[in-house]
């Protein structure tokens, strides 16, 4: 035997020895993984397993599983809080006087022309019925009763006139129907100081993936709205290029691309991919900020009450639920009692 072939076999029990050994250094190496480190590429992008949809059953689980309610709370305040504000606004309570003026003609939906005014008595009485469901909303206070109280004010009022119609007037109703089915109320609410078994108490994943659905459908039907000929070649809204809102585009662009390529283009494009961009966590700050942008540039173009703070409001859902608690982890921690930051399984 050559010396070569000698010392070659003389060392493979040692090269062997080693191999075995940097194996077992990996496998070991992935037992002390922590659980977010070894999760898939499929969970770190969506949220779930493919196991987790391969049956009806693992899917009514997934749907099921317990989630926190912080982000669920925050966007119960803010919906409350704009709907208060759009009952004396859009609604029409600061002139209710005028809008249902004896004889004034009016236009019904069909199906729903039954629906008559009340007396003006009773039609303030109906309005301040509303009023105290948004804010028993936003409190969190005797929370299903107040949906209800909101949700059958609204709608009638809703149906009374047709001409009053537009989309997200629509939107807010549908809203209120869904926050009605959840358990919105356990975060950031007087039902969780009276009832301390609800403070903080999980609610499951469907709350959310409802409402995230929802706001996907707004952009998305928005987006696919815009794909006609007009709006593509830059006619809709041909006039808004000249708002001072633009101004900053002119300093580069002629006002006849800005119409294109920023109005008709831009609005298309983010209208189209925003529901998408905000689900995933890597394109969520870009659709943060173009998604901020473009509800702050429409609440000074248009009069549209509070939509565009509403919209605003729903991008927060997209988040982790618990973004709030780390957000108030922030605060100094005599405010922690009042942010009601820890959670439940926290404090037993």
């Amino acid at each position: 035997m050559e010396p070569g072939a000698r010392d070659a076999t003389a060392g493979a029990p040692y090269v062997e020895a080693s191999r075995v050994k940097k194996k077992n250094s990996k496998e070991d190496k992935q037992e002390t993984l922590s659980p977010s480190e070894q999760t898939s590429a499929m969970k770190r992008l969506f949220g779930f397993e493919k196991e987790d949809i391969s049956s009806w059953h693992r899917l009514v689980c997934l749907l099921n599983r317990p989630t926190d309610p912080a982000s669920l709370g925050i966007f119960r305040f803010l919906f409350g809080m704009l709907m208060a504000l759009d009952i004396t606004q859009e609604r029409g309570l600061s002139h209710l006087d005028y809008k249902y003026l004896d004889g004034a003609p009016v236009c019904r939906f069909p199906l729903f022309n039954f629906l008559k005014p009340l007396p003006m008595d009773w039609m303030f009485f109906v309005y301040f019925v509303m009023f105290l469901g948004a804010v028993g909303i936003m409190l969190g206070c005797f929370y299903r009763l107040a949906c209800l109280m909101f949700i059958s004010t609204y709608w009638y009022v809703f149906f009374l006139d047709k001409t009053t119609w537009n989309n997200h007037s629509y939107l807010y109703g549908l809203i209120g129907f869904q926050l009605t089915l959840m358990d919105a109320n356990r975060y950031w609410s007087v039902d969780g100081l009276r009832k301390p078994r609800k403070r903080n108490a999980h609610v499951p994943l469907w709350n959310y993936t409802l409402l995230r659905t929802q706001i996907f459908i707004v952009y998305f039907i928005a987006g696919v709205k815009k794909l006609d000929a007009d709006w593509v070649e830059g006619y809709s809204m041909k006039y808004l290029a000249h708002h001072w809102l633009f101004d900053p585009f002119k300093l580069i662009l002629p006002v006849e691309l800005i119409s294109l390529m920023v109005v008709h283009g831009g609005g298309l494009i983010l209208d189209l991919t925003a529901g998408y961009l905000l689900f995933f966590d890597a394109t969520r700050p870009v659709a943060f900020f173009f998604v901020s942008y473009f509800h702050c540039m429409n609440s000074q173009l248009f009069s549209i009450g509070m939509f565009s703070y509403t919209m605003l409001a729903t991008s927060p859902l997209f988040c982790y639920p618990d973004w709030p608690r780390r957000f108030f982890g922030r605060f100094p921690e005599f405010l922690q009692p009042i942010l009601n930051r820890r959670p439940c399984w926290e404090e037993i």
